[in-house]
């Protein structure tokens, strides 16, 4: 024993032995962890984590969990329970728990069969059918599953058809109307507190269908495939349906990071999302994100007597000979092609093998040889198998033994178990459960290596693989010839490695951990303010009660569309007149608080007195003029100083000569607000007064601003590398636009920035904000917010002379992102409306659905009959 540990130190080197052991023991300590949490959590809520016992499971999935066949002499079916790697999965979430299927049984029944099969299939398979069949089944499943989703999820769009958009609405259609049939299927099972999963790419429009019809359903999605990057996902031409669909989900899971990543990437590149790295913000609601990468059990490919009696066959008809076992499905991206040219390589380059190793290519075709593309992806494996059997075969020796089905399971554990190489040679993949039978049936033997492709999923997890680039034909063969000569003991080393994984992360474990999560992302769902949009109706009875009312507004995003450069946001002459007509109302106080600089604000709101203006978040405040009606007028013609306003009491033909010459009497000498003050004619030209406006006033005078210049240096130096961004400077704050960059690098940029400065300004009262959807980063001082800009703005009002015993019983507060949050924060009260623009997480009461119906509402206040109004008292 001692002499093979040094010869395999020797093989493997001392160093790369250490590591090894080193990484054993790491990932040992991160496995007990994870095993005492999920027994901890088997232990206190049973097998799965659910809601109650009355509630069930139903799982969606066009993978079938029952394979129907006509019988022999074709008047009746035949029934076998399916053996894949969900169905397994799945077993497990019903333990303790009632599971229902959706499913497609796999073949076209007629109608005046259905309801007898829909019986048997409900009595016997817990299974709930969808019934598909025809050319709408041929358009859904072969022509827009197989042909255009699975090859661009795998990012093979060359593989996809050439003539992928020929009939391309057809195909689609047929699409949504499969989904439409799944939607109806499941809502006969479904009941309050169900759980619903759905899987994969086939069904990525029912979570979306099934949160319309059920608005309060917790559902799932679970991605088995991979999914692209946002280079090759953008080719769909029907993207941001798929996209809305699979949001309606509460939760999304994948089986490795990188598609979780690219999932967000594509969430944000084209839908403009908010999101973090493990949730997004969609339609005012959280959607959670989940790596689970699913296993198997292990236990169902243990040495049991049958599975021992065909290894005895198979180790004698081999007599020795070297097995090499490749198990796939015909597809495009397992890799078959590459895995029979490295065969070829090998027994031309290592001519010792040749006569002694047999490669088992066992071939699946599931169905999809009605394809084109898949009949000629099996012609060409046809060729390659003839072409090495040909070259390099005799009368007593077949190097490739091709096998075009599926095999029995005691015969394929048989295989396994007795193989010496595996090889996973697949270009992309989600997850490989193939690689984990391989391992899992190598209990005993512990003689077989795994060659893994690195493009696989968990190739990062597989360390005791020989990991591999399936496209460089040498290295796979170089693999498996150093997998044919490695010693016992680095056998052994290596499988214990992988044996550890695989019996870790097992289906049991997968059902637990996806359940786990998914009642997880429904409860924080259910923590956030799932907004009711507003009652325009309601909103007006309260607004006609009420004696004395405030409006806080936002600006861009609600009172406007939100453009990145501001000469494009200038407010509409709609909009303007609506502003007059509710500040005519002297029940009515408007306020906008906005990011822009007072500058801006002052040349497009100057001119509307009664229109008071908070600038840069509430840095700057200039307050709004009293209605004249509020004001104690002595007499016609006299004039009263009040707080930072001058009434003069004149016709308005007066009253513009008189803003024109600059005859206005000044205001009190003692009044600090109308120290430098501008005369502005009254509302619309009408009212019978000049106002005259108290200057900006800087709210946060003692906020320290010394930081400026080198945030300001490191700005400039972000927007000169990346083109399309724009730099805003302003008085107390700078706000850097990505809106008009490139999405990917503009959003990279944004967050190399946001960490940048995150660490710089750590320890000063500056914060930094990011809005994806409006695509800017913000730096400001904290104390600096809407939130503050609020109060002091309530504070002002209530110490006005004029309104000292009377509050404020209308309070409507409307704003779209996230600096708008602070605002509703301070807004509370039976009596406050506060209403977020846009369908979105906030805490917020109510929605509206953009600026248009947020001037239609502020309209509509405006529409009341002045008659109707109660006279202001107090």
């Amino acid at each position: 024993m001692a002499e093979e540990v040094v010869a395999a130190s020797a093989e493997l080197g001392e160093s790369s032995l250490l590591d090894q052991l080193h990484d054993l023991h790491r990932r040992l300590a991160a496995v007990r962890q994870d095993s005492q949490r999920y027994s901890s959590l088997a232990r206190n809520a049973g097998p799965v984590p659910m809601a109650s016992d009355s509630n069930k499971i139903i799982v969606c999935s066009l993978r079938r969990c029952v394979r129907m066949l006509k019988t022999a002499r074709g008047d009746s079916w035949q029934y076998i329970a399916s053996d894949t790697g969900l169905r397994s999965a799945v077993e497990h979430l019903g333990r303790g728990n009632a599971v229902r299927w959706v499913s497609w049984p796999g073949a076209s029944v007629d109608e005046s069969s259905q309801d007898g099969v829909r019986r048997r299939l409900e009595s016997e398979f817990a299974c709930h059918p969808v019934f598909l069949g025809g050319e709408a089944l041929d358009l859904y499943e072969n022509q827009f599953c197989n042909v255009v989703l699975w090859p661009l999820f795998h990012s093979l769009p060359q593989r996809s058809d050439s003539r992928l958009l020929e009939h391309f609405g057809d195909k689609y259609d047929a699409y949504c109307s499969a989904n439409q049939k799944f939607l109806e299927a499941a809502s006969e099972i479904y009941k309050d507190g169900d759980l619903v999963l759905v899987c994969d790419y086939q069904l990525m429009a029912l979570p979306g269908l099934l949160r319309r019809r059920f608005p309060d359903v917790t559902c799932g999605f679970y991605f088995h495939c991979p999914f692209p990057s946002s280079e090759f996902f953008q080719m769909l031409p029907v993207r941001e349906a798929l996209l809305h669909g699979v949001l309606g989900a509460d939760l999304v899971v994948f089986n490795h990071f990188d598609y979780v990543r690219h999932f967000l990437n594509v969430c944000t590149r084209m839908l403009g999302l908010e999101s973090s790295p493990s949730r997004v913000e969609y339609n005012g609601r959280l959607v959670s994100l989940g790596i689970c990468p699913m296993g198997i059990d292990p236990v169902k490919y243990a040495l049991t007597p049958k599975v021992e009696a065909h290894v005895e066959m198979l180790q004698r008809q081999q007599d020795g000979m070297k097995i090499i076992v490749g198990v796939h499905k015909l597809d495009f991206c397992k890799g078959i092609p590459e895995m029979l040219e490295a065969m070829g390589y090998l027994l031309q380059h290592y001519p010792e093998y040749r006569g002694k190793v047999v490669l088992y290519a066992v071939v699946r075709d599931a169905g999809r040889t009605a394809s084109l593309q898949y009949r000629m992806l099996s012609r060409q494996i046809n060729e390659l198998v003839g072409r090495v059997n040909g070259r390099f075969g005799t009368a007593e020796y077949c190097p490739v033994r091709y096998l075009k089905q599926s095999i029995d399971h005691d015969q394929l554990v048989a295989l396994y178990n007795c193989a010496d190489v595996a090889i996973v040679s697949s270009i992309k993949e989600g997850i490989n459960l193939q690689a984990m039978e391989f391992i899992a049936a190598q209990k005993k033997s512990c003689h077989g290596v795994l060659v893994y492709s690195e493009f696989a999923g968990c190739a990062s997890s597989f360390q005791g693989a020989l990991l591999v680039n399936p496209m460089h034909i040498e290295q796979v063969a170089a693999s498996v010839d150093t997998a044919l000569r490695m010693s016992t003991t680095t056998k052994r080393i290596r499988h214990h490695q992988l044996s550890r994984y695989v019996n870790t992360y097992t289906s049991t474990l997968w059902a637990q951990r996806i359940m786990s999560a998914l009642n997880e992302a429904a409860a924080t769902a259910q923590e956030y303010n799932r907004l009711d949009k507003l009652d325009t109706a309601q909103l007006l009875g309260y607004y006609e009660r009420s004696q004395r009312r405030l409006f806080l507004l936002d600006y861009d995003g609600t009172l406007v569309d939100y453009q990145s450069m501001e000469e494009l946001a200038e407010p509409s002459s709609a909009l303007l007149s609506c502003l007059e007509d509710l500040t005519a109302d002297p029940h009515n106080t408007v306020y906008i608080i906005s990011g822009r600089n007072k500058n801006r604000l002052q040349e497009w709101f100057g001119h509307l007195p009664r229109v008071g203006l908070a600038a840069e978040h509430g840095y700057w405040f200039r307050p709004a003029s009293k209605h004249p009606s509020m004001l104690d007028v002595a007499g016609s013609g006299n004039v009263l100083a009040g707080t930072g306003d001058i009434l003069v009491g004149m016709s308005s033909e007066e009253a513009l000569h008189a803003t024109e010459s600059g005859s206005v009497t000044p205001a009190a000498e003692d009044d600090p607000l109308a120290s430098s003050s501008s005369s502005v004619m009254g509302v619309n030209g009408s009212e019978s007064a000049v106002f005259e406006r108290a200057p900006w006033q800087c709210m946060f005078s003692d906020v320290e601003l010394e930081w400026r210049d080198e945030v300001e240096s490191i700005l400039e130096h972000f927007t000169e590398r990346t083109p399309g961004s724009l730099l805003d400077v302003k008085d107390c704050c700078y706000t850097w636009h990505f809106r008009d960059a490139d999405p990917t690098f503009g959003l990279k940029q944004a967050k190399d920035m946001q960490l940048h400065f995150d660490q710089m300004l750590r320890d000063l009262p500056v914060g930094v904000v990011m809005c994806r959807i409006k695509k800017y980063v913000m730096i400001r001082p904290w104390r600096v917010n809407k939130g503050r800009a609020v109060s002091r703005i309530l504070e002002y009002e209530s110490e006005t002379p004029y309104f000292t015993a009377l509050d404020f019983d209308f309070i409507l507060a409307l704003g779209d992102e996230r600096t708008d949050e602070d605002m509703f924060d301070v807004v509370q009260g039976s009596n406050c409306y506060t209403v977020a623009v846009g369908m979105k997480v906030s805490r917020a009461q109510y929605y509206l659905d953009d600026p248009d119906e947020v001037l239609r509402v502020l309209t509509a206040c405006t529409s009341l009959q002045a008659a109707e109004r109660q006279p202001l008292s107090g």
